[in-house]
């Protein structure tokens, strides 16, 4: 599971969207992210959130809404066996 965190660093940051970005192309149609949490258009909610860390990413009331896109990437990570 991943840490939630107020702040992330710029680096965290950067590196999460730009892991996005690199593969926005393998991202499933749909996501599972648990029994209660399903997106029914993936790609286009991935590309909502990295909007997100980019406008908002100074700012501590968007941590929860941040913390998604790292609990995303591990969710994927653990389909794709990279984790």
């Amino acid at each position: 599971m991943v840490p939630y965190k107020k702040l992330y660093t710029p680096e965290e940051l950067d590196e999460v969207c730009e892991w996005f970005k690199q593969n926005m192309h393998r991202l499933p149609p749909t996501l599972q992210m648990n029994e209660s949490t399903f997106f029914v258009d993936f790609p286009t909610t991935a590309s909502y959130y990295i909007d997100i860390v980019e406008l908002h990413r100074e700012n501590s009331t968007y941590g929860g809404q941040i913390h998604h896109i790292f609990q995303m990437q591990q969710k994927l990570k653990e389909m794709w066996g990279e984790e």
